[in-house]
């Protein structure tokens, strides 16, 4: 809900509502958890570099994918229904086929630069698109156990994203007199600047752990990932809500 200008409140007018802080620290509850359990799977499930690289790449896929959703629901792109609609789908497909690009870059750059021992067991061929997407998701994602973080990490931002959504009238999210490509801005630059900070510290961290090869520096990649991507998702993904 939008809180009202009552007098004597202290709140100007279109203020967000103030979230319940069970509500609020609910989803940073979560992203801890799912940035707690790579260090289950190094220390006693033998995860390597590439495998903690492969799992933070596939989160931002689902930073990504909540992004999109964001647009659709929550865009603000005109002051007319019918305009709202097209902006949005606009944005949507324009957004998709970017950081798809973008998402393929980094796996290959990723790929060429870290896998090793791995590029002999999840094998490239020339039908790459019909083998080695699955030889991917059975050797790398279900062998290792990344579904467990990925889940959680799904959810955090999911309950983030219901928590925003929930604050204010769909109709407002849909049509805003005051419509401008701001928060739109905010939207798609969020995104990248996360993925830009967070991977320079990951592969600041990767390059310490392949050179030499002991666990400390995987765990303090870890520490140093889960301290970056939870401000990262307060500032972005929590901004301008209230606890009550």
């Amino acid at each position: 809900m939008i809180a009202e200008d009552k007098p004597g409140s202290g709140i100007a007018p279109g203020t967000p509502a103030p979230t319940s802080r069970f509500f609020l620290y609910l989803p940073i509850f979560v992203l801890l958890i799912s940035n707690a359990i790579p260090l289950v799977g190094v220390l006693f499930w033998g995860w390597d570099t590439f495998v903690l690289l492969m799992l933070y790449w596939i989160e931002t896929v689902v930073i990504a994918f909540w992004t999109l959703v964001r647009i659709l629901i929550a865009g603000d792109f005109a002051k007319s229904f019918v305009g709202e609609i097209i902006g949005r789908l606009f944005m949507f497909c324009f957004f998709l086929v970017h950081s798809g690009g973008f998402m393929l870059g980094h796996f290959i750059f990723l790929w060429a630069f870290y896998a090793g021992d791995w590029s002999n067991k999840i094998h490239v061929t020339q039908d790459f698109f019909q083998i080695a997407p699955r030889e991917f998701w059975n050797k790398m994602v279900l062998a290792n156990g990344l579904l467990i973080p990925l889940a959680i990490s799904f959810l955090g931002r999911g309950i983030a994203f219901v928590v925003e959504m929930a604050k204010t009238p769909l109709w407002t999210h849909l049509v805003s007199e005051g419509a401008t490509n701001t928060k739109n801005s905010a939207l798609v630059g969020g995104l990248y600047v996360r993925i830009v900070i967070m991977h320079l510290v990951i592969l600041g961290g990767a390059a310490l752990a392949q050179k030499y090869g002991a666990l400390a520096p995987l765990v303090l990649l870890i520490v140093a990932k889960t301290i970056v991507d939870v401000a990262l998702f307060i500032r972005i993904d929590l901004k301008g809500q209230r606890a009550v």
